[in-house]
């Protein structure tokens, strides 16, 4: 008799460049062999999740990390250099000494070439959270173009454009949802929650700049929001790596925020491997899960 394939729902939370703790996160599913039945992600859980769910292996986005942040150099090789970026393409003037990120072009620059171009392409189901900025409510987004989607949900106020979708502009999905688990309940056996936001980092005597501060304001928000959400209705698994101590644009630290989350990886095995079926007693094996 084979046993019932175990569905888990996956959510990746917001948190910048604490983020990249998503990715030996990741790398727990492919170790025990299994993988998301469904995903949904928030700001850099929605860019990390998305090539996840394009079938590329958490191996392969570090790398695909190691390339991209490896050193400053590195980054400007990949934007300016194989990707043929120009510093306009990812700036706009929107106002007197007011510059923005070209959220959609930066997108298109940091996803690896092997991410289809829409959900509907993708190997696993995947959500991607984003905040209508002129309706003031949460959307989720699940079908159509995935750069759009994932430019707004990662479009931090003040230092990324807003992304118009269906003629409203969207800004990051963290406004709204942080930790997306809600999305990925609906027919799940277990649903696993990824959170990265953490404390804005502690700056002591130093000033910190607007980016930190803005990011870091953020960071209290996504607390406060996930924690509520946790209250009334809590995931089966909730992980926070421990990256307080990383700031919000210390992707070149990538390393050590992976290093950091070592405890968290441990955790999040030992979690799911307990709630994975046992070995069937008479062929000795226990049914690979979707």
């Amino acid at each position: 008799m084979t046993q019932k394939a175990l569905k888990i729902g996956l959510a990746l939370g917001g948190g910048a460049a604490r983020g990249v703790a998503h990715i030996p996160m990741l790398g727990v599913f492919d170790e025990l062999g299994i993988r998301p039945a469904v995903i949904a992600g928030t700001s850099i859980g929605a860019l990390v999740g998305v090539t996840y769910a394009a079938g590329i292996s958490a191996a392969d986005i570090r790398q695909h990390t190691e390339r991209l942040f490896g050193h400053r150099l590195d980054l400007a090789r990949h934007l300016f250099g194989s990707r043929g970026a120009r510093l306009t393409d990812l700036l706009t003037l929107t106002g007197y000494a007011s510059f923005q990120i070209q959220t959609e072009k930066l997108v298109e620059l940091l996803l690896p070439d092997d991410v289809p171009k829409t959900f509907e392409e993708l190997d696993i189901p995947f959500k991607v959270v984003v905040t209508d900025y002129e309706q003031m409510v949460e959307r989720v987004i699940d079908k159509g173009p995935l750069v759009p989607a994932i430019a707004a949900s990662i479009a931090i106020p003040g230092i990324f454009q807003p992304t118009r979708l269906d003629g409203r502009l969207h800004v990051d999905g963290g406004v709204t949802n942080p930790v997306p688990f809600n999305h990925v309940r609906d027919g799940m056996d277990v649903v696993v929650a990824i959170d990265v936001s953490g404390r804005p980092r502690a700056v002591g005597q130093k000033m910190p700049s607007n980016m930190e501060l803005a990011v870091g304001s953020m960071h209290i928000m996504f607390k406060e929001l996930a924690d509520m959400r946790r209250a009334l209705n809590p995931p089966d698994i909730y992980i926070r790596p421990a990256v307080d101590q990383f700031g919000s644009g210390d992707f070149l630290r990538w390393r050590d925020i992976m290093a950091g989350a070592e405890t968290a990886r441990e955790n999040l095995r030992r979690s799911l491997k307990v709630r994975l079926p046992q070995p069937d007693p008479v062929s000795g094996d226990a049914e690979r899960m979707t």
